[in-house]
């Protein structure tokens, strides 16, 4: 599996079951376990990308399809891909994070090579995306790679079931202390079909 597309199907999770009238305000908590969506719901995203919900998985990780190249993989809220070893080796501590609460932070951990990544519940905000406009909880993936760091975002949607938008940075100090940064990926949810 290319990390494109892992990252292309990290921002994936349920079927769109209403946009409208989504509060602002967080709930106390989102749902401890996520379901998973029907089979055969379709996702599409803003880089031409299109995923299928498959049925097989235990949720808290859903099982998805890519139609561009037909890769399966499991994803835990549409954000966390079963194949990375590092998922695979922390998914106890990853599901701690359920329910999902602003301020809630995990460490994973590489073994041998001690943190792999931080995972923060940041916050809680409305955003707006082709599909509509969303409340969503953004869940901060934080990563130290040589002289940089990484910060992955996505925006996931309880009410959706789904991470309705995905971006990624990394940042590098250079020896005479200027930060330079780039943007290399995002996406959002376009359009949702539920079979």
């Amino acid at each position: 599996m290319t990390h494109r597309f892992g990252v292309i199907l990290l921002g994936l999770g349920l079927a769109l079951t209403g946009a409208a009238g989504w509060a602002q305000t967080p709930p106390p908590a989102a749902p401890t376990k996520p379901t998973c969506p029907a089979p055969g719901t379709v996702y599409t995203f803003t880089d031409s990308s299109s995923i299928q919900a498959l049925a097989g998985a235990t949720p808290p990780f859903c099982r998805f399809a890519n139609l561009n190249g037909g890769q399966q993989v499991d994803l835990m809220l549409g954000a966390f891909s079963a194949a990375s070893p590092v998922v695979q080796g922390n998914a106890d501590v990853l599901t701690s994070l359920l329910p999902l609460q602003v301020g809630k932070t995990v460490t994973l951990a590489r073994p041998g090579a001690g943190v792999a990544a931080t995972v923060t519940v940041e916050k809680y905000e409305t955003v707006e995306v082709p599909v509509g406009r969303l409340a969503c909880y953004v869940l901060l993936w934080t990563e130290p790679s040589g002289q940089g760091r990484w910060e992955r975002r996505w925006w996931y949607c309880p009410s959706l079931e789904s991470a309705a938008k995905y971006s990624a940075s990394f940042e590098v100090v250079t020896p005479s202390g200027r930060t330079l940064s780039s943007n290399p990926a995002s996406w959002e949810l376009q359009s949702v079909r539920v079979p």
